[in-house]
């Protein structure tokens, strides 16, 4: 009778969730915020424009989703974001972004990870993938289409855009301004795509009026190797598809196959 209580009470415990550490390294002088969760192969997570590695993978349940997949994760906030350095100066963006990524790599003493970004992030992924293809296992882009390059601007312009721009509370605007001036840089080219041999997955909500579903289509045509996936929701705001169960349960399954 005993035995069998006990097997009852553990049942009724609901699972703990995953211990998540708050750990930090130093990126060429620039000190950048992570989050790790789980043991097994790794997984680098690459937030959006304004956005962190709490908001947009924690909070929705993601690293949960990851971690119960058997996944060690790695949720990096990008400089200029959540609790990461927040340079002013337009040179420590760009291409400096997709480094903080091999940095990151070779502070954590992996070889190669499984990489998925959204918007922003997925730029800073799929550039990443163009530059250093054999430290992928796969990638993965959310919000994401081809060919999606920011515009040519000043810093004080991309201050002034901020103005009229979704950009979430907390932020450091100049910060935020430098970013969107560096990441002109962030583009592969035309030859890269149809020659990509990386596992590659790309996922965009039905609603995205950010990214055009015909740039959607042109990566689609474009990127050799692409799956691709639309899920319900917005680029971003409540209605998010990040921040919808089916994004993790996508990616979890994308991952899992590779």
């Amino acid at each position: 009778m005993l035995r069998k209580l006990t097997a009852i009470l553990i049942f009724l415990v609901p699972l703990a969730a995953p211990a998540v550490e708050n750990l930090y390294f130093d990126s060429d002088g620039v000190k950048l915020h992570y989050l790790v969760a789980g043991e097994g192969q790794t997984v680098v997570l690459l937030h959006g424009f304004s956005g962190s590695a709490v908001g947009l993978y924690l909070e929705p349940g993601t690293i949960d989703a990851l971690v119960a997949a058997g996944f060690r994760v790695v949720a990096l906030d990008q400089r200029g974001h959540g609790d990461s350095d927040k340079p002013h100066d337009a040179d420590s963006y760009g291409l400096e972004m997709v480094e903080d990524v091999r940095r990151l790599l070779d502070h954590l003493e992996v070889t190669e990870v499984h990489l998925a970004g959204y918007s922003m992030g997925a730029k800073v992924a799929n550039t990443f993938r163009e530059r250093y293809p054999r430290r992928l296992r796969s990638v993965v882009l959310g919000g994401y289409g081809w060919p999606w390059q920011s515009a040519r601007r000043t810093l004080k312009e991309a201050r002034e855009e901020l103005n009229s721009r979704t950009v979430l509370p907390g932020n450091d605007l100049d910060a935020l301004a430098a970013v969107s001036v560096g990441s002109y840089d962030l583009t592969p080219s035309v030859g890269d795509l149809l020659a990509n041999d990386v596992p590659a997955l790309a996922i965009i909500g039905d609603n995205d009026t950010t990214v055009s579903r015909e740039d959607f289509e042109t990566l689609a045509d474009t990127m050799a190797g692409l799956e691709t996936v639309v899920i319900p929701g917005t680029h971003a705001g409540p209605d998010g598809a990040p921040y919808k169960p089916i994004y993790a349960q996508k990616l979890v399954e994308f991952l899992l196959a590779h």
